[in-house]
């Protein structure tokens, strides 16, 4: 049998399964609404939006961090290699933090998958790694902060700031506490005459 003898017996078996389906009502074999799984509104994830919000909680945590080892002198706090460091920190912070979302991410659509029927072995193997997961970024991310602040801890002490002394009373602080020695002094003074007096 050649091809054209193939392809004219095919388009005659077409041409008789499309003559003897003419009657039929297809609607009566397609799925109804009702009998799929509920699959949840269909959510387009806002990647960008999640790696913005990272960088920005990065970069709170990393400034109050730097503030509290370093905020009693601006003058290094405005050293360029001190803002460059804490803008780089901030970043590998941020991507922990991503991380951490996209993982707990997963999760949430793993077990919205089993909760449409989806019970499978597999995809409770799938969940169980993914809890373990969350637990090693949970446990990555809290070493990750202790070593950011045993850093600047450290940069702190390797400038000598831990001797420094605080600043200067304002002129006004010193004033006061002048007038209070002053006034200590005449009270010193009037208790002296009292006790002179009374004993003569």
């Amino acid at each position: 049998m050649n091809k054209e003898q193939k392809a004219n017996d095919l388009q005659n078996e077409f041409e008789r399964i499309q003559e003897d389906s003419k009657g039929i009502d297809i609607s009566k074999y397609l799925a109804k609404k009702d009998d799929l799984p509920d699959l949840g509104e269909i959510e387009i994830y806002d990647y960008d939006t999640d790696l913005t919000e990272s960088t920005k909680q990065a970069m709170e945590v990393l400034e109050s961090l730097v503030d509290l080892y370093l905020g009693d002198s601006k003058k290094i706090m405005e050293h360029g290699y001190i803002k460059a460091k804490l803008k780089e920190d901030a970043l590998v912070y941020a991507e922990t933090i991503f991380l951490s979302k996209m993982t707990r991410k997963n999760f949430l659509t793993q077990l919205r998958q089993v909760d449409n029927g989806d019970n499978s072995a597999r995809m409770h193997e799938v969940i169980n790694q993914t809890v373990s997961q969350i637990r090693e970024n949970s446990k990555f991310s809290s070493i990750q902060r202790t070593e950011l602040e045993k850093f600047w801890k450290e940069i702190r002490k390797d400038l000598g700031l831990n001797e420094i002394q605080a600043e200067t009373n304002t002129e006004e602080e010193i004033e006061n506490k002048e007038k209070a020695k002053i006034m200590d002094t005449r009270s010193m003074n009037d208790m002296i005459d009292k006790y002179l007096k009374n004993k003569d």
